[in-house]
């Protein structure tokens, strides 16, 4: 995928340059002319928002050793500096994960592109799935990750169909059928996990954000039997009142992915887990803010009312006074200190 272009401003050089992906990572590709495309990055992590200079580039840059800064690259000479340092004084010594790409069939064959954040001698494992679903977990700084391997649990990250970076056949895979092979490919994390001595089979848990919500309940409803919990950050679980309740461009959205909700009833209905609720086996958390226009909150109530009724473990944060990305800080760093305790209830007990 190649996204964000610059352009020089100096009229005796011009030059075009844009950020290249390639999967996790980026660089910066640039040309001048006819002349053949270079390529320059910082290290093996993201790049941002290019800006040119009489000398070079100017470029946002982060991985998951270092948070977003600015980077100075030459053009002419390769040097790159580093303009702006974010990392506190007290963190420069700290260890943050490096995760590794790794591929692995989902059920069809597919090979699935994930990060991999290896824990030592780790018998529990967390699959994280990121939201979207256009878009994809990356070298980034991701300071949770770290935290979570740091209490030796193992982390994959699918960057299932319908994923983007990988080009725009696999950001189209899933059209039509959301909830349905992106499930597939982040189960099957769980089973590459189980055969490759990385996790216990009892000891996973599922968790995701948005439409990572949304899939870590279709992971609890169509693969019950993987999860030992699942915790699904301001999700929706069904189609029909997620789409009835959402703004008109998010309707818009919501038809041009899934088709029209009357003429496409059926699959509506089956990728939808609010009603296959009853085939859940593990304790769920639902983390909802009260104003998502995107996901409503309604959603999550819904679905905890019910697994109530059907006698099945599970608890409900409200924000109330949050929408779809949660602005208030003690609300962020709480909701995130009560998601790690409840999964850890399950991969530490």
């Amino acid at each position: 995928d190649d996204t964000q272009p610059a352009w020089s401003r100096s009229g005796d050089a011009q030059r075009i340059g844009w950020v290249h992906s390639e999967g996790a990572r980026t660089s910066f590709q640039f040309k001048k002319g006819s002349d053949v495309v270079k390529q320059k990055k910082v290290g093996d992590g993201v790049h941002y928002f290019p800006q040119f200079t009489d000398e070079g580039v100017v470029i946002l840059y982060e991985d998951p050793r270092h948070p977003c800064d600015l980077w100075k690259i030459n053009l002419e000479d390769d040097s790159i500096q580093q303009l702006t340092n974010s990392l506190p004084a007290e963190l420069q010594g700290a260890e943050f994960i490096q995760p590794e790409e790794v591929f692995y069939p989902s059920k069809d064959g597919t090979q699935i592109p994930a990060l991999l954040y290896r824990a030592k001698n780790s018998t529990r494992a967390v699959i994280e799935i990121h939201g979207g679903p256009n878009w994809l977990y990356q070298f980034l700084w991701d300071p949770m990750m770290s935290y979570m391997v740091s209490r030796g649990w193992t982390v994959l990250a699918p960057n299932y169909r319908g994923s983007s970076g990988y080009g725009k056949k696999w950001q189209n895979a899933s059209r039509y059928d959301m909830g349905g092979v992106d499930t597939d490919d982040c189960a099957a994390g769980a089973n590459y996990l189980i055969e490759n001595n990385l996790a216990d089979k009892s000891k996973i848990t599922v968790t995701g954000r948005s439409h990572g919500g949304f899939l870590t309940m279709t992971c609890m409803t169509m693969y019950p039997e993987l999860w030992a919990a699942g915790s699904a950050v301001v999700p929706f679980l069904n189609w029909f009142k997620s789409h009835k309740n959402s703004r008109e461009d998010l309707q818009h959205w919501n038809i041009e992915n899934m088709g029209d909700p009357e003429d496409n009833k059926e699959l509506w209905h089956s990728h939808s887990p609010y009603f296959f609720l009853d085939k859940v086996n593990a304790p769920v958390q639902f983390i909802c803010g009260g104003n998502d226009p995107r996901c409503p909150a309604s959603d999550s109530i819904d679905a905890r009312d019910k697994l109530v009724e059907l006698g099945k473990e599970v608890e409900l944060l409200l924000y109330k006074d949050e929408g779809h990305a949660f602005l208030d800080v003690e609300n962020v760093i709480d909701a995130e200190v009560k998601r790690m305790e409840f999964l850890a209830k399950a991969l530490e007990r």
